[in-house]
């Protein structure tokens, strides 16, 4: 009786240790299918060097608008449809010159090809400026570089000293003012924006947050 009991101990104690040695083993199978799939999606060369393979990743830059105050002018575009399209606002001093005057400003509306401007005061100090233009306007990326474009002529006759260059950007244009924020910046203008509906008016006020702020991005 007692040799079966040893017997029955020894049992006992064996399979507690195959279970033991199966749990380890199950874990260790577990811990190697991990290591298996971090390494196909995130793949290390061993022989390269650390610091190389942070360098493979490239600085995330983040542009984020901004307003600030500005001595400069606005020189206004809008940027839609893929077509670039330049506010001359020479037009419209000209013919808000030759209202009658009065003590008080009073609403004025111009109209000029293909866009209509309309003048409000808010304030004695701050006036709003209301832009509609017609839904088709302006000129192709590659007709304004080329000669004698509105977009031309407008580059040489506002400087980056005196002015800034401001976009109302429709939703389907932004490719396009990208590449033209770019080439403004690489000769040292300060650009700023707006996003805006495809339809619809656009307004600029004086004052800061108004016309002497803008967005730089």
């Amino acid at each position: 009786m007692r040799k079966r009991a040893k017997t029955r101990g020894g049992t006992s104690n064996l399979d507690s240790l195959v279970d033991i040695v199966s749990n380890n083993v199950g874990i260790l199978i577990i811990l190697a299918a991990f290591m298996a799939l971090f390494s196909i999606v995130n793949p290390r060369n061993p022989d390269e060097p650390e610091r190389q393979r942070t360098a493979l990743i490239p600085p995330q830059r983040l542009l984020v608008p901004w307003s600030h105050p500005s001595n400069k002018n606005a020189v206004l575009f809008m940027i839609q449809g893929n077509r670039v399209r330049h506010f001359d606002m020479r037009t419209f001093f000209k013919a808000l010159a030759s209202k009658p005057r009065h003590e008080r400003p009073r609403p004025t509306t111009v109209e000029q090809e293909g866009l209509t401007i309309r003048f409000f005061p808010v304030t004695n100090q701050i006036f709003c400026l209301e832009f509609t233009p017609e839904r088709r306007g302006g000129e192709t990326w590659l007709q304004a570089r080329g000669e004698g474009s509105r977009w031309r002529e407008a580059r040489a006759r506002y400087g980056r000293d005196r002015f800034y260059y401001f976009f109302w950007v429709a939703g389907d244009s932004f490719e396009l003012f990208h590449e033209v924020r770019k080439t403004l910046q690489e000769q040292g203008l300060e650009v700023g924006w707006k996003p805006v509906a495809e339809t619809g008016k656009l307004e600029m006020c004086s004052g800061f947050e108004g016309s002497t702020a803008f967005q730089p991005q």
